[in-house]
């Protein structure tokens, strides 16, 4: 246990999150006895570790939720603040989904909306709705809105980001082909449902929520162009604003939110000149979103986003280490130009691979629960599809900016992006039939996830963990 409570003395804001995860959670989703079971467990390991005052924040989370969230409410009347208007595809027709929050039978709950009508409540302030609350699931809940009232003196961003994001996207359309695809990586708003039946049958839905690597990329774009005309700090200022201007554009999605935490807390570290783990930075995220929206961890995209990185974070050293003896590290400047070019591309496999292994074994219970199956091709097709991807939002951005500079060579770019998506995207709709298996389940028990969790947790701080870790250079870190 002695590596446990080094481990946790190092990272003690991801251990704060955790306790507090494991409090709201336990109430909100876990029904008797595992309601009280983990938080027991859990409490039992803090001691275990001496780290008992995590217990404090496990009851605390209990004790929150509680307050917010005392009954399942009832009533036909109730005032509606809308947090975001998104378009909605089902097999039968398209319509909007408002999403908000609902103060109804003295208490406020997430909910949602449908209107498939053509002209449409504007989404720029609260309504008084009447009509009928139906609850689709735990904390989950439908109004079926038969009478809208708007409320004087009040506002809401929704409609304005809906419409700028419509206008983009028919921009887009205008320009290119690929706009359903491009667009949707940008907006975050995924209309064609093709799309999101080719890429969730290769595993690579991800690809499509906005997320770290949608963020990553703005960065390294706009850090490469700003830093030609503007000096460091002013440079990172300049990246602080753009990075929220743009999450503002996006919306306060579980994913999102995480994300844009994360590349907010890189930013003012890189600012300030201080250098944090990788995941504590993950935690201090994890503790923002809990406290601001406990109900955040039902979140498929939340589950999704917050394990892909403490995969990478914690498993990535394991499986480079074995690696690093198949594709060794060398010194490239004492290389030839051509093997040069042959060890950066063997570099760029094994990080492929470790990442692609790393977030796998990390997500595959939780992707097993939800959708029963887990492709084969997904290890392939997630080796360089995410880097094509890239190189197309790269390009994108590109034609964007040099649209607004000059437009004829924007459309160029526009063309040429176009042309590329348009090939990545036929790897996607044709995959290799043969190879086209999957990993199936009728159902697994939910209460298998937190136990396999801990089980991968254990099995990075052993003592060989250990020693690999720190042959390896440690845990990642995020400055």
């Amino acid at each position: 246990m002695s590596i446990h409570r080094e481990f946790w003395q190092k990272q003690p804001a991801l251990l704060f999150a955790i306790c507090l995860l494991i409090g709201t959670s336990s109430f909100l989703y876990w029904e008797a006895p595992c309601n009280w079971l983990w938080p027991l467990l859990w409490s039992a390991y803090l001691i275990t570790i001496d780290k008992s005052k995590g217990i404090v924040l496990i009851l605390a989370g209990v004790l929150y939720c509680f307050c917010l969230y005392p009954k399942a409410p009832s009533g036909n009347r109730g005032l509606f603040s809308i947090a975001s208007l998104q378009p909605h595809h089902s097999p039968f027709q398209k319509s909007l989904v408002y999403k908000g929050s609902l103060s109804i039978d003295g208490q406020t709950v997430p909910c949602s909306i449908f209107h498939s009508g053509k002209n449409h409540p504007p989404a720029n302030c609260n309504y008084y709705l009447e009509g009928k609350l139906v609850q689709r699931g735990p904390h989950n809940y439908l109004f079926k809105a038969s009478h809208w009232q708007a409320v004087d003196k009040t506002w809401s961003i929704a409609e304005f980001r809906y419409q700028i994001k419509e206008q983009f996207r028919k921009f887009l359309s205008k320009k290119m082909k690929s706009a359903p695809f491009l667009g949707a990586l940008i907006t975050g708003d995924v209309e064609e449902r093709t799309l999101r039946y080719e890429f969730g049958r290769l595993g690579l839905q991800h690809i499509l929520a906005i997320s770290g690597f949608h963020f990553a990329i703005l960065i390294a774009f706009c850090s490469f162009f700003i830093g030609l005309f503007l000096p460091f700090r002013a440079k990172i200022i300049l990246l602080l604003l753009i990075i929220n201007l743009y999450f503002i554009f996006v919306g306060a999605l579980p994913a999102v939110q995480r994300s844009w935490i994360t590349a907010l807390f890189y930013l003012i570290g890189k600012l300030i000149g201080r250098h944090s783990s990788g995941l504590n930075i993950l935690g201090v995220s994890l503790l923002i979103e809990l406290i601001y929206n406990p109900l955040a961890s039902s979140s498929l995209g939340f589950q999704l986003s917050f394990l892909s990185c403490s995969g990478i974070l914690l498993l990535k050293p394991l499986f480079d280490k074995p690696l690093q003896y198949l594709l060794p590290r060398r010194n490239p400047f004492s290389l030839n130009t051509i093997s040069q070019h042959g060890y950066l591309m063997l570099s760029f496999i094994r990080q492929g691979i470790t990442i692609m292994l790393a977030v796998n074994v990390a997500i595959l219970p939780l992707l097993l629960y939800h959708f029963h199956k887990f492709p084969l091709l997904s290890l392939f097709y997630n080796l360089f599809f995410p880097f094509l991807v890239g190189i197309s939002l790269f390009s994108l951005l590109i034609a964007l900016l040099l649209f607004f500079l000059f437009p004829p060579l924007g459309n160029i770019f526009f063309k040429i992006t176009d042309s590329f998506t348009l090939q990545i995207l036929e790897l996607i709709s044709y995959p290799p039939i043969k190879l086209d298996y999957s990993l199936t389940v009728t159902s697994l028990p939910a209460w298998i996830i937190p136990l396999y969790l801990f089980g991968l947790f254990c099995l990075t701080n052993t003592p060989i963990s250990s020693k690999i870790l720190s042959s390896y250079g440690g845990r990642s870190s995020v400055g």
